[in-house]
């Protein structure tokens, strides 16, 4: 499978993410996450799978878009690193905010198929 291939395939995967996140489908996220999830959020805030999907469930996080900026793919073998920037509009706790961030995300190859296993954001200063 060539690079292009699977980084299309990666691409599918992202905005089935954003779509069901914003959407708070979260069969569809629990889809696309790894078991072994590490999500580390703007704030420091780390969080593995089950907190992460529990906050996402009770409201504590209340996404209401997600605009990807840059992304740009490595792929290495069963495991897609990506590097880009995002733009997210979200809740948290109640509180409005707008994060611009710059952030690593990996993929990686499960008998699932492809799921998210690591996020780590870093704002960008205004």
């Amino acid at each position: 499978m060539s690079d292009q291939t699977i980084i299309a395939e990666i691409e599918a995967q992202e905005a089935r993410r954003v779509a069901a996140t914003v959407a708070r489908d979260f069969d569809a996220i629990e889809a696309l996450i790894g078991d072994d999830l590490v999500y580390v959020h703007s704030s420091a805030a780390v969080e593995d799978r089950a907190l992460y999907m529990e906050r996402l469930r009770n409201g504590h996080y209340l996404y209401r878009g997600i605009t990807s900026l840059k992304r740009d793919h490595r792929v290495l073998g069963d495991v897609v690193l990506v590097n880009g920037e995002v733009r997210i509009d979200v809740e948290v706790k109640g509180n409005a905010k707008q994060v611009n961030a710059r952030y690593l995300q990996v993929w990686a190859r499960r008998p699932k198929g492809w799921q998210m296993v690591s996020w780590q954001s870093t704002p960008i200063p205004a």
